[in-house]
């Protein structure tokens, strides 16, 4: 198949995506380090930032490449999922690739992974797609988001010393995959550190922080906690990105010192905090409504986020929102987090389109759900379009959609052409 549009491109990748919804079933590295090592092991020419965590692994992530970027540095960053386009997950030079790049690289790619014996996975695919890029196009610094845990994530491929793991807040999600408690959880994502890795760690839980530290001891690796503080433009940020916004100049004031470049000034830094990736506590204007996009997936996300635009003088909104399909526990309190926050619920129903088969529960089991946890006011639209719309002809001034990033992809295309 030839490659001319992105949409053939995603016609291409979604044969990747793995018919099943156990993600359990696809958490091991054997199959990427066949392939890699098949077409040269990419991952190992180049200088990485692995970045590991349950919350704000992107935004870490935005803000590392953004500083490093601001040393004139090339730099490549790859996350998931993404939220514009599939081409945010191949970013050079501090934007995603041009569509044309983009296909022109896929169509190379793909030919080496349809030669091979292996059967990747679409999140497969995309990570090893973007190391043979970066190898390619030789960029200084790669920053490299895991997709899900640690240990056995498709990223977790790098065998250097030099590499730089980072990780952000650890919490509860994905339990079915990673484990029911925040050790179990602490040791996957721990899993990245190598032998003679310097490790960043934001300061959290002692429990969490315990295992972290205890395998980086074991491999040999300094590790340094990062007190989580306040100044400067980064009061400007909300609550919840001030922490990864201060695990991120710590590393990156490590990295300028290591390899000797110089610091970054007042004004490099204010340009570097500008640089939050799409659907984070995201906000747009639409007549005399404020409509803000956010991921958040769980219950340690959504309570950030609320406490978040608290601090930011929203204490009412009306909500557009659900998950992707997860466990009871997950669902109820994660529902229990909005609470607080919810004038009005509105419930849709949607499947997500990337990385794996699953859609979001049925709407009116829900909203049954929501009801119990406290919600009053819920409404079941199951069309997404059409739950877009009555959100928007809601009373409210503040309109919230939140609960999934997979959702919020899905309306922030319904927003942008609100724009047009």
């Amino acid at each position: 198949m030839r490659l001319e549009t992105i949409d053939d491109a995603l016609q291409a990748l979604n044969e990747y995506i793995p018919q099943t919804v156990s993600m359990r079933a696809n958490y091991n590295l054997g199959r990427m380090r066949t392939f890699l090592e098949e077409i040269g092991n990419p991952q190992d020419r180049l200088q990485v930032i692995h970045v590991a965590g349950t919350s704000g692994k992107t935004s870490t992530a935005y803000f590392i490449r953004a500083m490093l970027q601001e040393t004139g540095r090339v730099t490549g960053l790859t996350i998931s999922p993404h939220i514009v386009s599939v081409a945010e997950r191949i970013q050079v030079d501090g934007c995603p690739l041009r569509d044309q790049d983009f296909l022109l690289y896929l169509q190379r790619f793909l030919q080496l992974v349809e030669s091979s014996d292996v059967s990747l996975t679409y999140f497969e695919v995309l990570v090893a797609f973007a190391y043979w890029v970066f190898a390619e196009r030789n960029v200084d610094y790669a920053i490299v988001e895991t997709g899900l845990g640690g240990l056995l994530d498709g990223t977790n491929t790098v065998n250097r010393a030099d590499k730089v793991c980072v990780i952000t807040d650890l919490g509860l999600d994905h339990t079915e995959v990673l484990g029911e408690t925040i050790e179990k959880i602490a040791h996957q994502k721990a899993g990245i550190i190598q032998v003679g890795n310097p490790v960043f760690l934001v300061d959290q839980d002692p429990t969490a922080m315990g295992v972290v530290l205890a395998r980086a001891k074991e491999q040999g690796a300094e590790t340094k906690v990062v007190p989580v503080g306040c100044s400067g433009a980064a009061a400007d940020l909300p609550l919840f990105q001030r922490r990864n916004w201060a695990l991120a100049r710590s590393v990156v004031a490590f990295v300028l010192n290591r390899d000797g470049l110089p610091l970054l000034d007042v004004s490099a830094l204010r340009r570097a905090i500008l640089m939050q990736p799409p659907g984070r506590m995201e906000q747009y204007t639409l007549g005399d409504k404020t409509l803000i996009l956010d991921g958040a997936h769980n219950p340690q996300k959504l309570a950030a986020l609320r406490l978040s635009l608290v601090d930011a003088g929203v204490s009412s909104a009306a909500l557009l929102a659900s998950f992707v399909t997860a466990p009871d526990h997950k669902l109820n309190a994660a529902l229990a987090e909005l609470v607080p926050l919810t004038s009005h619920l509105i419930i849709p129903n949607f499947t997500v389109l990337q990385d794996l088969a699953k859609q979001s529960p049925p709407a009116e089991k829900m909203a049954a759900r929501a009801r119990h946890a406290g919600l009053r006011s819920v409404e079941v639209r199951e069309d997404l379009n059409d739950a877009f719309s009555v959100l928007l002809n809601r009373p409210e001034a503040v309109l919230l959609v939140t609960g999934s990033l997979y959702l919020v992809s899905q309306v922030r295309a319904l927003a942008e052409r609100q724009l047009r």
